[in-house]
């Protein structure tokens, strides 16, 4: 700050400071003239401030007033200070858990400026391999101020072939700031994969040991289940329900894509059409599942074997013979 005497007169008891409001503080200068200065005609004295501005300012245009004050009367001038803040972006989402391969998944990501300056054409680029972007894998944004956030949207699905686990995805973030500088970095957000396990029955056979299945007789209903879900099946458990009788089985594990069968084995009283009930119990990464499926049986009445029935032929023979010569006796005698 240079202090002039633009008059042939002497100038005397003038004292001038620097007033510093937020972001700036005096580091120090090279004269101090708080208590006074004293200036010849036409002659000039420098002053030099040395100002330190605070790291966290963002940008902006701030004033510096420049007191004088002469006898009773005091001016101001005002110097306006232009600060040029630097961006920074940092990534954050909500936790992501029990995700399954192939599953269709809304990644909310909040984008917020912590620095100081405005970030400009902002770019997230979604560059994971294991995760594929629905739609575009780039969202831009005009303007973020400091101190500010905005919500970035992507649908996103994981590959069909992962495996429980982990996962970061990594997001290109890339920005100028005020001045037109380039920045560029990438942030991970993580997330955690599930395989999840999906029973379905592929068929049901009712066989006996004996050929055709019928009432009275031992039947076996073989029920084949297969796992098509992307993970484990874990503690299977089959129980079936016909006609009130209550038959379980285990069948323990079943690994994605294999199968099985559950085997039952019942005894009917008569032929005819029964309905039944399958309710199979199991566990996954997500937790435990029950599924229900009604399904009907048909059992033929029971045969009389042949031997049986010659038997029942020669006794009613043999019964009315015997009637007939009694009753020859009586009409004899």
């Amino acid at each position: 700050m240079t202090y002039s005497n633009v008059d042939k007169d002497f100038i005397k008891n003038i004292s001038s400071y620097i007033d510093l409001r937020y972001p700036f503080s005096l580091k120090t200068s090279t004269e101090s003239y708080e208590n006074g200065l004293e200036l010849c005609a036409y002659c000039s004295r420098t002053n030099t401030f040395f100002i330190h501005v605070d790291s966290a300012a963002k940008s902006g245009t701030y004033p510096i007033f420049i007191r004088t004050r002469e006898l009773d009367s005091e001016s101001v001038r005002t110097v306006s200070a232009t600060i040029r803040g630097k961006p920074n972006f940092v990534l954050s989402s909500e936790v992501l858990s029990n995700i399954t391969p192939g599953d269709i998944f809304n990644m909310n990501l909040q984008l917020r400026n912590i620095g100081t300056g405005i970030g400009n054409q902002v770019k997230v680029v979604s560059k994971s391999s294991d995760f594929i972007s629905l739609g575009s894998s780039v969202i831009v944004i005009e303007t973020v101020e400091p101190g500010n956030n905005t919500f970035v949207t992507f649908m996103m699905s994981p590959n069909d072939d992962l495996k429980a686990d982990a996962y970061n995805l990594p997001f290109e973030i890339s920005y100028n700031d005020e001045s037109g500088v380039a920045y560029n970095t990438t942030q991970n957000i993580g997330t955690r994969i599930v395989n999840e396990g999906l029973l379905n029955i592929e068929s049901i056979k009712v066989t006996s040991a004996t050929g055709k299945p019928v009432a009275g007789q031992p039947v076996t209903i073989i029920v084949r289940l297969e796992n098509i879900g992307h993970g484990n099946a874990n503690y299977i458990e089959s129980e079936i329900s016909c006609d009130g009788q209550t038959i379980n089985a285990f069948l323990g594990q079943l690994k994605k894509d294999e199968d099985a069968p559950a085997v039952f084995e019942i005894t009917l009283p008569s032929g005819g059409i029964y309905n039944c009930k399958l309710v199979t119990n199991y566990t996954d990464d997500l937790g435990r599942h029950t599924i229900t499926n009604n399904f009907d049986i048909t059992l033929g009445r029971a045969e009389i074997p042949a031997a049986y029935i010659a038997v029942i032929i020669i006794i009613i023979a043999g019964a009315a013979y015997y009637l007939r010569k009694r009753h020859s006796r009586k009409k004899g005698g």
